[in-house]
C-alpha cells in the first residue's frame, strides 16, 4: 500500500489482518509507525473497543476533610472492584505521619494519586501500579504548584506528569520591571516522563499572548485545578478558571487560552474544563441552575469559545428532588473513609413511586446498559421547583452527558444535553462522613477503564512499583 514504511506495497486489508493479530502492546506501538498504519488502526478500531471501552464506569469522588476518596460505581462494576483492587488502605500506619490517600487525575484510565510516600501512578483495571520518584518541590513561595496526568494508550503507552504552577510565583511578580508577562515567553515546567523514569526541566515556548502582567491581580486567584487530555494537548486550568494552558508534550510550545468573554468575575472559579464528545468544552453555573456549556473552535486557526448550550436546569433537577428523595440510585457508593459500599436497591424499589406506578422521568438500573451506557427519555412535568443548589462532577468523554451533584440530596445525576434526559445514578455521601461547615466534595474524577495490562517497563530503580 502507499506510504508503507518499509517498503512492501501489501493491500489495506491483508495489513489490517496481519496488524489484528498483534497484542495491544505491539498494536498501539505499530499505530505509531505511520499515518497509514495509524488510519488503519483507528479506522478499523484494532485496538479492541473491550480493552479501550468508550464509557464512563464510575467517578473518583475526594471530600473535604477526609483521609481517603470514594467511587460512586456504575452498576455493571463489582463491589469493591476498584477500591479493592487499588487498596489505598494497604501502608501501615504511622504514629508519627498522617496515613491518606488524594486523587491528583485521570486521563484514559489511569489515575495519579498521592500518599504519604509520594506520587503513584495506577491502572484501577489491572491493579499496575508505580511510584514516582519525588519530584522537585512543588510548595513555592507565593505559588502552588499541581501535577497533571497525560495519557493516550492509542498514541503510546508512555505517560507523562507535568508540574503546572496555578500562578505567578513571588519570583515572577515581585521582578524590579513591573510590566513581566506571566506566564514568560519561554515558561519552564518540571515534567516526568515514563519513558526515562526521571524528572526533568523543560522548556516551552509560548504562541500567541501572555495571559497578563504578573503583577495583576486576576492572575492570582487560585481555585482546584483541573486539566484534559485531547489530541496531543494538554489543557490546564490556571489562575482560578481565569485562562487555560494548551500545553503541546511533543513540540514543547504553549498557548493561552483566554475564558469566554461573557463569564462574569464571580463565576471563575466554578469554571469547569473537560472534553466531550464534540471536543474539548468549559461549563459553569450561574444563578444556581443556570447551566452554560462552551465548546473549544479552532477551525480558522483562532482558539475561540462556541456557547453551545445554555439551559436552565431547574425544572429537570426539580423532578429529581421531587421522585427520589432517600432512595437508593443504581449506582454504588465505594468509600474508603469506611472501607465499604452501599447502593444498588433493588431494582423494583427503586423503579415503583408510591402509587406502584413506574414513573419515566427517573431511569433505574435497568436504563444502564452495561455496553453503552444508555440514558433514557423524559417528558415528565413538575409543580413545584425546588431551585436545587448543584454542583459539577465532570464531562462524559464520549457523549453530550454532563454529570452532577445534587448538594441539597447529595446525590448524583446525569444530565443529557440534547434531549433534556435525566437520570439519577444514586448517592454520593459516605456514612458517618461529617466535616462540619467544611464538608463537600471539592474534587471529581470520571474514570473510564483502561484494560491494557502490559505497560512499558520503566528505566530506572527509584521509579517501581509501589
Amino acid at each position: 500500500m502507499e506510504g508503507d514504511p518499509m517498503g512492501v506495497a501489501l493491500p489495506e486489508d491483508a495489513l489490517a489482518e496481519i496488524l489484528r493479530r498483534l497484542p495491544p502492546r505491539s498494536l498501539a506501538t505499530s499505530r505509531c509507525v505511520c499515518k497509514a498504519w495509524r488510519s488503519i488502526v483507528d479506522g478499523r478500531r484494532l485496538l479492541l473497543p473491550e480493552l479501550l471501552p468508550h464509557s464512563v464506569r464510575g467517578i473518583f469522588l475526594e471530600y473535604n476533610e477526609a483521609s481517603y476518596p470514594g467511587f460512586l460505581s456504575h452498576p455493571s462494576m463489582e463491589p469493591d472492584d476498584i477500591l479493592g483492587k487499588l487498596n489505598f488502605h494497604r501502608l501501615r500506619p504511622d504514629p508519627y505521619q498522617w496515613t491518606y490517600t488524594h486523587i491528583e487525575g485521570h486521563c484514559n484510565g489511569l489515575l495519579l494519586y498521592r500518599d504519604r510516600l509520594g506520587l503513584q501512578v495506577a491502572n484501577p483495571a489491572t491493579q499496575w501500579r508505580a511510584r514516582l520518584p519525588p519530584p522537585p518541590e512543588t510548595e513555592r513561595e507565593g505559588g502552588f504548584v499541581e501535577p497533571h496526568l497525560a495519557f493516550d494508550p492509542t498514541e503510546s503507552l508512555h505517560y507523562e506528569i507535568l508540574l503546572v504552577p496555578q500562578t505567578p510565583l513571588a519570583e515572577e511578580r515581585d521582578q524590579p520591571e513591573p510590566s513581566k508577562e506571566w506566564p514568560a515567553s519561554t515558561w519552564v515546567l518540571c515534567l516526568f516522563s515514563s519513558r526515562t523514569g526521571q524528572w526533568e526541566q523543560r522548556a516551552f515556548l509560548r504562541e500567541g499572548e501572555a495571559a497578563g502582567m504578573a503583577s495583576d491581580e486576576v492572575l492570582h486567584r487560585t481555585s482546584d485545578s483541573c486539566s484534559t487530555y485531547w489530541h496531543g494537548m494538554l489543557f490546564v486550568q490556571c489562575n482560578g478558571g481565569f485562562t487555560v494552558m494548551r500545553i503541546s508534550l511533543s513540540n514543547n510550545k504553549y498557548r493561552v487560552i483566554k475564558i469566554p468573554t461573557d463569564i462574569e468575575e464571580s463565576e471563575y472559579y466554578k469554571l469547569h474544563l473537560g472534553r466531550s464528545r464534540e471536543g474539548l468544552c468549559c461549563a459553569t453555573f450561574r444563578d444556581r441552575t443556570n447551566l452554560r456549556v462552551w465548546i473549544l473552535d479552532d477551525s480558522c486557526g483562532t482558539m475561540e469559545w462556541a456557547l453551545k448550550h445554555h439551559i436552565d436546569l431547574d425544572q429537570s433537577l426539580s423532578r429529581v428532588m421531587w421522585h427520589c428523595g432517600e432512595k437508593e440510585g443504581p449506582w454504588s457508593l465505594q468509600d474508603a473513609i469506611n472501607v465499604e459500599h452501599y447502593g444498588q436497591q433493588d431494582l423494583n424499589d427503586v423503579n415503583m413511586d408510591e402509587d406502584h406506578s413506574n414513573n419515566s422521568f427517573v431511569k433505574s438500573e435497568v436504563e444502564w446498559d452495561s455496553d453503552n451506557d444508555n440514558i433514557g427519555d423524559n417528558e415528565s412535568e413538575v409543580v413545584e421547583s425546588y431551585l436545587p443548589y448543584v454542583c459539577f462532577l465532570g464531562f462524559h468523554p464520549y457523549k453530550e452527558v454532563i454529570f452532577l451533584n445534587l448538594l441539597s440530596l447529595r446525590r448524583a445525576v446525569a444530565y443529557h444535553l440534547n434531549t433534556s434526559i435525566v437520570q439519577d445514578l444514586g448517592n454520593i455521601w459516605p456514612n458517618d462522613y461529617d466535616a462540619g461547615h467544611a464538608r463537600g466534595i471539592y474534587k471529581s474524577f470520571l474514570y473510564t477503564p483502561c484494560l491494557i495490562a502490559d505497560f512499558p517497563e520503566n528505566k530506572l530503580e527509584a521509579h517501581v512499583a509501589g
